[in-house]
């Protein structure tokens, strides 16, 4: 197995652990915030997360929570970051905040206001852009992979955490893959729960 796919299993490994263990240390809290509250939402990770608006035609258990993610890839991007001519794959996944409704399948992806799902292709989309008009292509991958994060992040209200996986192949001076696993947790914020 290639270096640069051990290392993004390694990557994606370490992620789902830090996630995980964020769920666990959270779970205790949400438990006792979910027994206590009268209202339909549980508090996992300083986020409130709400039942689903079907929930009450389903009949779904209100004590339960859940976390919701979406997972795409851009690869092989020429972005010449670092050398003329380096390509990079990107490996995206996002949570978010809080439980949004369906804006309708849209092949086209149009802006959509910060209660609905983000359209994945604007995300892509701006990825890709803010990747090819990076200023300064001389920053390490972990300063442009944060810089990508927080970039997304401020534009999507609706995505509460992102994890960004960086591949970087081996290229002219430099003669081994890496990679570089970043992510962003958007600090919770009680007025900005979305409903």
């Amino acid at each position: 197995m290639r270096n640069s796919m051990k290392r993004r299993l390694l990557a994606i490994g370490l992620a789902f652990l830090f996630s995980f263990c964020n769920s666990q240390a959270s779970g205790a809290q949400a438990a006792g915030a979910a027994a206590a509250a009268t209202a339909k939402e549980a508090t996992t990770g300083g986020t409130a997360v709400h039942a689903a608006a079907s929930e009450s035609a389903s009949g779904a258990d209100k004590s339960l929570a859940e976390t919701i993610s979406f997972r795409f890839d851009i690869a092989k991007l020429v972005t010449n970051h670092q050398f003329e001519g380096q390509v990079n794959s990107f490996h995206v996944e996002y949570e978010y905040a809080g439980t949004l409704a369906g804006g309708g399948f849209d092949p086209q992806g149009h802006a959509v206001p910060a209660n609905i799902f983000p359209y994945f292709q604007l995300v892509r989309d701006d990825i890709i852009q803010f990747a090819k008009d990076y200023p300064d292509k001389a920053d390490f991958y972990e300063l442009f992979g944060t810089n990508i994060c927080r970039f997304i992040m401020k534009r999507y209200p609706q995505i509460r955490k992102m994890t960004l996986v960086i591949d970087i192949p081996a290229y002219k001076d430099v003669d081994v893959d890496r990679s570089t696993t970043i992510v962003v947790v958007r600090h919770a914020q009680s007025s900005n729960k979305i409903q």
